[in-house]
């Protein structure tokens, strides 16, 4: 739900409202360049946990990167290669709102056509806001929290050319007919990266470096797989790209980090993403759902609204589950306890109190697990029948 009320600052007893600052009106002094340096300086204002949960910690490579088809407004990545296209536009007009989203596609288009070698050479030539211009491109993530050089420069080229980035028209002030142009996106054949809208409103406290931002992504598209162009008689054509049938029934709705996770899972095992996405859609019909950010995790919300992490896989194939908690521990200890049993393990404690699974004192890998997916679905449906028996009696008790 978007709210238009006027943010309060509060401290101790002292109250400010915040002003709304309009960018780009008749009396303004910041305009769509502004905005474009508060992205570069704060990636952090971009609200990818709503867009790609996987996609954290962007770096800020440049502005105005050029490309074949113009100079695109901020480019980010991750230390692990992920690729983030942002085009900013103020939308005072119609006309404004529907060529910025063919502008982004044909921005997006055209680093399709590029490898690490020529992105590199066009981030180079780009705007670092007053900042030193690197040697390379690898020099401006950080050391500690980045791929080592050559499992970067594959991870971009890999991406580059899976078409697989996330593209971003961020402004101040869309409205709900702005995001109605991301409908027909959708279904747009030739679609492999996530597109979204993301409004940012800007409020200004008592001075004007004192800025409150608030981020909204308001219309967004989950990934789906490229079409195919389709030439007869120098006529070209793009049609839809063939679905795959699932094992579930109803295919998990895609995202480039669900897609680097099945990726990872084939490399390790051939069969492993169709089992997991057949366990998936069981789980589905018990509330559980699926979150990809750097791994698969399994969550569910009780029926008194806590989010509860059922287990998580790591794209290394390691499956823990440590992330469970409960108010009750021996609620938590009996689902570990069903799944030492089926899983042939032992339980381990930590000194913080939290339990996990063990197979051979270690986290079990998922492709040892793949016969025993059912068994794991009847012991997360006994966990969540304890819960919901918990809940009814501390109802009764209250």
């Amino acid at each position: 739900m978007r709210a238009d009320g006027t943010p309060v600052f509060v401290t101790g007893e002292q109250s400010n409202p915040l002003q709304r600052v309009y960018i780009g009106g008749k009396d303004s002094q910041q305009d769509e360049a502004w905005l474009q340096r508060i992205i570069h300086r704060h990636p952090a204002s971009l609200p990818m946990y709503q867009i790609e949960p996987g996609l954290s910690g962007l770096v800020p490579v440049c502005m105005e990167l050029p490309l074949a088809s113009g100079y695109l407004d901020n480019l980010m990545m991750t230390p692990e290669g992920d690729i983030v296209l942002v085009e900013v536009k103020l939308f005072r007009n119609p006309q404004a709102r529907r060529e910025v989203v063919a502008q982004a596609l044909d921005y997006a288009s055209s680093l399709f056509g590029m490898n690490y070698t020529k992105l590199e050479e066009a981030v180079l030539q780009s705007d670092f806001d007053g900042a030193d211009r690197p040697v390379k491109l690898y020099d401006l993530f950080p050391e500690s929290e980045t791929l080592d050089e050559p499992a970067f420069i594959d991870a971009v080229n890999t991406n580059l050319k899976n078409g697989r980035i996330v593209v971003l028209v961020a402004g101040d002030g869309i409205r709900s007919d702005a995001e109605d142009l991301v409908d027909g996106l959708q279904s747009h054949a030739g679609f492999h990266f996530t597109f979204a809208l993301v409004e940012l409103s800007v409020f200004q406290g008592a001075s004007e470096d004192d800025l409150l931002l608030v981020p909204n992504a308001l219309a967004k598209t989950c990934m789906i797989e490229r079409g195919i162009v389709r030439i007869d008689d120098q006529r070209s054509e793009v049609v839809s790209a063939p679905v795959q049938p699932t094992a579930t029934g109803g295919a998990t709705p895609q995202s480039i980090s669900s897609e680097q996770f099945f990726e990872a899972m084939r490399e390790r095992n051939a069969d492993i993403p169709a089992k997991l996405q057949s366990f998936i859609g069981k789980l589905s019909a018990i509330g559980v759902y699926p979150e990809f950010r750097r791994s698969l995790n399994f969550k569910w919300d009780t029926p008194t609204g806590k989010t509860i992490n059922l287990g998580y896989v790591l794209r290394s194939g390691v499956l823990w589950t440590d992330a469970t908690s409960w108010g009750d521990p021996s609620t938590v200890k009996m689902y570990m306890e069903d799944l030492a049993d089926q899983f042939g393990g032992a339980i381990v404690s930590r000194a913080s109190g939290s339990v996990y699974v063990v197979v051979d004192g270690k986290a079990p890998n998922i492709e040892a697990l793949l016969d025993k997916l059912d068994d794991w679905l009847d012991a997360i449906v006994s966990f969540q029948e304890r819960i919901r028996r918990s809940i009814v009696k501390e109802g009764q008790d209250g």
